[in-house]
């Protein structure tokens, strides 16, 4: 039988850089590798949330993207 096993994570951040001329959001995302695949939701969340207020642009969403191998 298949299994998965993880073998790396990432943090992409999603970010409100400013609205087009109909005022719908335009947005960015900026990925940080090396996330440990355990890490804890809110752990993730807290990081996530440090990192964009050292940036200009707004938090919309964060995102813990998983690789997994299949064996």
């Amino acid at each position: 039988m298949a299994v998965y096993q993880p073998i790396a994570s990432r943090l992409t951040l999603r970010l409100q850089i400013g609205a087009d001329e109909w005022g719908k959001p335009k947005l960015k995302s900026k990925s940080i590798a090396g996330v440990d695949v355990g890490a804890d939701a809110s752990d993730v969340l807290t990081v996530a949330q440090a990192i964009a207020s050292l940036l200009p642009y707004g938090l919309v969403e964060a995102q813990k993207v998983d690789t997994d191998r299949i064996a």
